[in-house]
């Protein structure tokens, strides 16, 4: 599904979900998914998004907010940074609603806070019915086009002592103007000091590096009553050494999220927490799924790719199948077996060779943290001028064989965002099964370029809905089609497990119906 094209498209392709009450404002709602009402969102949150302003140029922000239950913003704290306009505020308010037709998942939430723009932030989500995680996506009046996650905090963490210990570290984003993907982990100790740093380094167009001995320091006295703090990063490498600041907002007592707050780039990083010691058999599972984006070199497109990947352990070797999207022009199911790897248990860094990737979609050679068995972070790291900075997760697929009644009959939150100007976008919905059981739903917000700021919410209830066409047991790989007025889309997906998959638009040209693709995640509802 691509942002010029998905309002009108998925018009006549949505239907409204079934086995979901609607909840409202005050009342409470069931469905399949649990409870979903204002008091299922409640707690302190930490967000972040990123994409690009109405100008077209990159934007970030994370923060956190206090949801009481009632509809009420009472607090928080938030960091902006619009292509290196910089500005915060450490007392957010406002008020949040779950919309009528929202199945009892997506909402809404007003800031009165600014943080320096023309209007009050105002952002879409969808939310489990636990409350602890959401998608989210901007909405307001300034038409930020940026989406990310918010998940449930844990002020028991907001220490150094709390949140010692390894952690993977992947920082994507704009250093400068260049399109840049940063990956390697660090040691965080008690007083906030670090050790046993190692990262890599990608830019789109240019190449990839390893830093020599790079530096990371935190603030010295800690996250604040938000989960706030501060941390330096500098990396020396054939790039020459860059030195960038951040913001952090603590999750839990191995989560952060960040954004940049300095002018000299506009990146976002993500912390997880490492489970060391490995060892060589770390990395064999049924099958890790992975999904990246990065920056086509040529035209600074979108470029997307999903798949499987799957490792033995002696000799160490990889096994991939894959689909990618470049700017539209689509590649795959490739298969490609047998693939040198190397994994160091002591840090959980590998990397694998990929004949003819590049060409076909993906990388030539790629490198992962783990922070558990199969479950991760992956980056491009082709040499050269063919390097995207492509990156993104890598997820530990739960045991097949896969079947649509076992890991497609639930619900499932989405969210999506393009990371090229080119294939600016951003969504956040709900997907599942409708009333016939062969077809499928989807709720959704989104914003795009040229939308006039107009968010579209739409349910169609006389629609034939998305169909699965096809889903290998073995590999989790399936075809979702969405019916159009004039052509068929087709996406191919990778199941992680219930309710969880990875997917992609790989239309074929032939369609008319073939253009850039964002990549998008769906997670249990």
């Amino acid at each position: 599904m691509r942002c010029a094209r998905l309002a009108p498209l998925l018009l006549a392709a949505i239907v409204s979900l079934t086995g979901c009450a609607t909840s409202n404002n005050t009342g409470t709602g069931t469905g399949t998914g649990g409870a979903t009402t204002p008091n299922a969102f409640s707690g302190q949150y930490a967000f972040l998004l990123s994409g690009f302003d109405s100008a077209g140029n990159p934007m970030g922000i994370s923060g956190s907010l206090k949801a009481d239950g009632l509809g009420h913003i009472t607090g928080g704290e938030a960091d902006l940074n619009d292509n290196g306009m910089l500005s915060s505020d450490n007392a957010l308010a406002g008020t949040y609603a779950f919309d009528p037709d929202g199945q009892g998942a997506l909402g809404s939430i007003s800031l009165t806070s600014t943080l320096g723009t023309p209007h009050g932030l105002t952002f879409g989500f969808s939310l489990q019915a636990t409350g602890a995680f959401g998608q989210i996506m901007s909405l307001d009046a300034n038409n930020f086009i940026a989406a990310g996650t918010m998940q449930l905090q844990s002020p028991s963490a907001f220490t150094f002592a709390g949140l010692a210990g390894d952690y993977i570290v992947t920082i994507n984003g704009r250093n400068a103007s260049r399109p840049t993907s940063t990956l390697g982990r660090l040691s965080l100790g008690l007083t906030g000091a670090t050790t046993n740093l190692a990262f890599d380094r990608s830019e789109a167009g240019v190449g990839t590096a390893t830093s020599t001995s790079p530096i990371a320091m935190f603030g010295t006295t800690g996250p604040d009553a938000n989960g706030r703090g501060t941390f330096t990063l500098t990396l020396n490498d054939t790039f020459g050494i860059t030195t960038q600041n951040f913001a952090y907002y603590v999750i839990s007592a191995k989560r952060l999220v960040a954004v940049e707050t300095d002018t000299t780039g506009t990146m976002t990083a993500d912390f997880s927490g490492q489970s060391t010691p490995f060892t060589a058999a770390t990395v064999v599972t049924p099958g890790s799924v992975f999904g990246i984006d990065g920056i086509d070199t040529a035209a600074a497109n979108n470029i997307v790719a999903v798949g499987q990947l799957q490792i033995s352990a002696a000799p160490s070797t990889a096994s991939f199948i894959w689909d990618s999207n470049d700017a539209g022009t689509v590649a795959g199911p490739v298969t490609l077996a047998s693939q040198p790897a190397v994994f160091d248990p002591t840090t959980g860094r590998g990397t694998v060779t990929i004949a003819n990737g590049t060409a076909n979609g993906l990388a030539d050679n790629a490198v992962f943290y783990l922070t558990a068995p199969g479950t991760g972070f992956i980056m491009d790291a082709t040499a050269g001028v063919t390097n995207r900075a492509a990156a993104g997760t890598l997820t530990a697929q739960a045991a097949g064989p896969y079947s649509a009644t076992a890991d497609l009959g639930g619900l499932g939150i989405v969210r999506s965002r393009g990371s090229s100007v080119n294939n600016a976008f951003s969504l956040v919905g709900l997907f599942g099964l409708s009333t016939n059981l062969t077809n499928y739903s989807l709720l959704f917000d989104n914003r795009f370029p040229g939308s006039g700021g107009v968010i579209t919410t739409q349910l169609d209830t006389t629609a034939t809905g998305i169909g699965l066409q096809s889903l290998n047991g073995t590999t989790g790989r399936g075809i979702l089609t969405i019916p159009d007025g004039n052509s068929t889309e087709t996406e191919a997906m990778y199941v992680i497990g219930p309710n969880q998959f990875v997917f992609i638009d790989v239309s074929p040209v032939s369609s008319g119906a073939n253009l850039a693709s964002t990549l998008f995640f769906v997670n249990p509802h």
